[in-house]
């Protein structure tokens, strides 16, 4: 599926989507993060909750513990013009390509001293090929600029030699020639003992009426005409053989560089998955930085712990646009809307005045279907769950198609016609002002028609209207709810809180008497009105008044749910720090003695070392009582934490040196010698299973 046409199948246009993706752009870590989320498309189901689960592991962690991600770069769109054009790749683009190996690497050791706590981020990099060795050969024949190395290959070392020997005697003959008091007169003023380069050649400035005391080519002029650039009949014969080598060593430049290009090209699949999974983790720290800045979360999904077993509920949610409205003071607060769908019903009829805020609810229950799909946190409360929908139609705005000369109404219904095509119970529908464009009668009919065919075929649909006639239909069809959000008469502006349960009023005659219309003339259009029977319409307001009543006690029940909860993953974390603090101060005891077992280790040494001076009588028994005091210092050391520490001991593990009193990670053990390579700052040793200890930290 294309990108426009996967966009499409998400309603990422009407939803907002590009608006907001610009809004988190700052927040992605680097120019890989960013390419990666200008390019995400809706996930599959499994794809979706990985992603998820990897910004949940993500904001668990603090801002301070993000993975180190600096230093890297994105060489994809490098890659991808030299594989469709076929050329050869810049220094600048191939040390690109070093950098992002280096940083997945470096990134694999930091996951795998984390595994237990990031187990899907860590996840990323299991299975990724071995690129190494092309990273070693980038680094060996490029240095940190993209130049190539004077020692890249045997030719160009023996090149770049002879230039700087050419170029050294050069420059000797021309300061000769330049300090020769017979020549002085002749160089212009200025520039006496100056070398100048035109043209790639070494030149001396010489006047133009004292030109014949210099023999040369003039390769160059001054405006006024009064100096010359001479290159010296001395230098002409080594000037040829070094523009020889410049070009020679130019071409084995490019040797090499088409050498580098076609090893990439060849691991270019292997490259690219390692800049998917980047990208990937880029994205997780993008929507935990999301989170804490809004406050927010990633949704929970139907059927998880703590969730509903179906349907999506929206707790607190917040536009992301209007969050950064009110951020930059455009706005002074944002209201939380609290919307339901799913469970006891499939379809919500919102209805009420056309103020902008039943367009505002529909546009949330899609950004936020759409958010969760592509994996990222929510401005929302704890609670909130958002099914991962195969889907969404969206039928927001008045557009008019003029390239196919459809009005706003016939806009509509080829949007709704096109959407109920593929509609089905895994498809969110979003229908804005159902039934309007058009005679009144025939658009409630013509939205009474279409909410029936959505409720009869299970989809989740939330339709907004300001149609009366509509209001009636959650009455009538047991899978159906209403809803109307708020309204201020005071201020004729919508409160944007929804209720549901009850519909809306369209309030047009109390608005036109709160605008100052002529009384008489509201008055005549209020006798006009069809009224209601009294009995069905006390019994409509009996029924909403319950619905209403019944849907505040369940969001109350929920409230508490989630406190409750909220307050058993505060205990379980308190539990687990007390955990960790437990192993930290046993470690830290760990510590204390391994570096008293070891000063006695060196008192012991130098025991041993005195037994000679001991008369012969008496050595034998004192080498026993040496013997029994290190083997007492061995048993003393092999606790049976520290017999596991010692058993698991691997690659990318964190240990503590004593010796150094620093945290190290392994980079290789060797458990038939009971030693294992570490990195000390820059360096690497080899230190004995004895010179460690664990190490862990809150």
């Amino acid at each position: 599926m294309r990108p426009d046409d996967c966009s499409r199948a998400f309603a990422a246009e009407p939803l907002d989507w590009p608006a907001v993706r610009e809004l988190l752009r700052p927040l992605a870590p680097s120019e890989l993060g960013r390419r990666a989320l200008q390019e995400l498309l809706p996930r599959t189901s499994h794809e979706a909750e990985q992603a998820l689960e990897r910004a949940r592991e993500m904001q668990s962690l603090s801002a301070e513990a993000e993975p180190p991600l600096a230093g890297g770069s994105d060489p994809l769109p490098g890659l991808r013009l030299a594989q469709k054009y076929r050329r050869t790749l810049d220094g600048e683009e191939l040390v690109g390509v070093a950098r992002l190996l280096r940083l997945v690497e470096d990134l694999g050791f930091w996951m795998a001293g984390r595994r237990a706590h990031l187990p899907t981020c860590a996840a990323l990099w299991a299975g990724l090929p071995d690129l190494a060795p092309l990273r070693t050969l980038l680094d060996q024949r490029l240095d940190r600029r993209g130049a190539v190395v004077d020692d890249a290959t045997p030719a160009l070392a023996r090149l770049r030699a002879a230039m700087a020997e050419l170029t050294r005697e050069l420059d000797l003959v021309l300061r000769d020639l330049a300090h020769r008091s017979d020549l002085r007169t002749a160089f212009a003023d200025g520039h006496v003992g100056q070398v100048h380069v035109r043209g790639g050649r070494r030149v001396l400035a010489v006047r133009q009426r004292h030109a014949g005391q210099v023999p040369g080519i003039v390769h160059d002029r001054s405006q006024s005409g009064e100096t010359i650039y001479v290159e010296p009949r001395e230098v002409v014969e080594r000037q040829n053989r070094l523009a020889e080598c410049e070009a020679d060593a130019a071409r084995e430049v490019n040797r090499i560089l088409t050498e580098l290009t076609r090893f990439v090209l060849d691991k270019r699949e292997a490259i690219e998955l390692y800049a998917e999974r980047l990208g990937e983790l880029e994205l997780a720290v993008l929507s935990a930085r999301f989170g804490r800045q809004c406050q927010g979360r990633p949704a929970r999904l139907p059927g998880a712990e703590g969730a509903p077993d179906q349907g999506m509920l929206l707790r607190a949610w917040r536009h992301p646009l209007l969050l950064a409205e009110q951020d930059k003071g455009a706005l002074e607060a944002v209201t939380p809307i609290d919307l339901r769908l799913g469970g006891d019903f499939d379809l919500l009829v919102v209805t009420g005045p056309n103020t902008g805020g039943k367009t505002l609810a529909l546009k949330g229950a899609g950004l936020a279907a759409l958010m969760t799909n592509l994996g990222f946190a929510l401005p929302c409360s704890e609670g909130t769950c958002v099914p991962l929908y195969a889907g969404i139609v969206a039928d927001i705005g008045d557009e008019q198609e003029i390239q196919q000369n459809l009005s706003t109404f016939s806009s509509h219904l080829k949007r709704i016609r096109e959407g109920l095509e593929r509609a089905d119970g895994n498809t969110l529908v979003l229908l804005d002002e159902l039934g309007g464009g058009t005679d009144p009668t025939e658009g409630a009919a013509l939205g009474e028609a279409i909410l029936e065919e959505l409720s009869l075929r299970g989809v989740p649909t939330i339709a907004s209207t300001h149609l009366g006639q509509l209001k009636e239909f959650a009455f009538r069809f047991e899978r159906a709810e209403n809803a109307h959000v708020e309204f201020d008469l005071e201020t004729l502006a919508p409160r944007y809180t929804l209720v549901i349960g009850a519909p809306g009023e369209s309030r047009a005659l109390a608005i036109a008497r709160r605008l100052g219309f002529p009384p008489e003339i509201v008055d005549r259009a209020d006798g006009r009105l069809v009224k209601t029977d009294g009995d069905t319409e006390r019994l409509m307001t009996e029924m909403r008044d319950v619905k209403v009543d019944a849907e505040r006690l369940r969001g109350e029940a929920e409230q508490r749910l989630v406190e409750l909860e909220q307050r058993e993953t505060e205990l379980a974390s308190d539990r687990e720090r007390v955990r960790l603090r437990e192993g930290q101060v046993e470690a830290e005891a760990q510590r204390g003695l391994e570096e008293r077992v070891d000063r006695a280790r060196t008192w012991l040494e130098r025991a041993r070392a005195l037994l000679p001076q001991i008369p012969s009588a008496r050595r034998k028994e004192v080498a026993e009582v040496l013997d029994g005091l290190a083997e007492a210092l061995g048993d003393a050391l092999l606790t049976e934490r520290r017999q596991a520490f010692l058993d698991r001991l691997k690659k990318g593990e964190f240990v503590w040196l004593p010796k150094f009193k620093k945290r190290c990670q392994v980079t290789r053990v060797y458990k038939a010698r009971r030693e294992l390579d570490v990195k000390l700052g820059k360096h690497e040793l080899t230190v004995g299973f004895d010179d460690v200890t664990f190490y862990e930290s809150l």
